[in-house]
């Protein structure tokens, strides 16, 4: 083998290395400083007085709709 594809071996042999030890899917564990204990408070009483047994629908109309969108309308206005 010559000394030209030895070099290119061991940069793709690198490469792959590398490419594999960096690839985690898995983003970084959260710290405790990042945690709003507020917010988590608050959820906690939002949710302790619902019965254990309640069904979605029961639950929906103790609660207000939450999540990602929630307030606006399909055609991109807030209400």
């Amino acid at each position: 083998m010559s000394l030209v594809g030895a070099v290119l071996a061991g940069l793709l042999l690198l490469g792959v290395g590398v490419w594999l030890t960096r690839r985690s899917g898995a983003p970084p564990p959260a710290s405790p400083d990042d945690i709003d204990r507020d917010e988590l408070d608050a959820a906690e009483r939002e949710v302790r007085d619902l019965d254990v047994l309640a069904s979605p629908e029961e639950a929906d109309d103790a609660l207000p709709d939450w999540g990602p969108g929630v307030g606006h309308r399909r055609d991109g206005r807030t209400e």
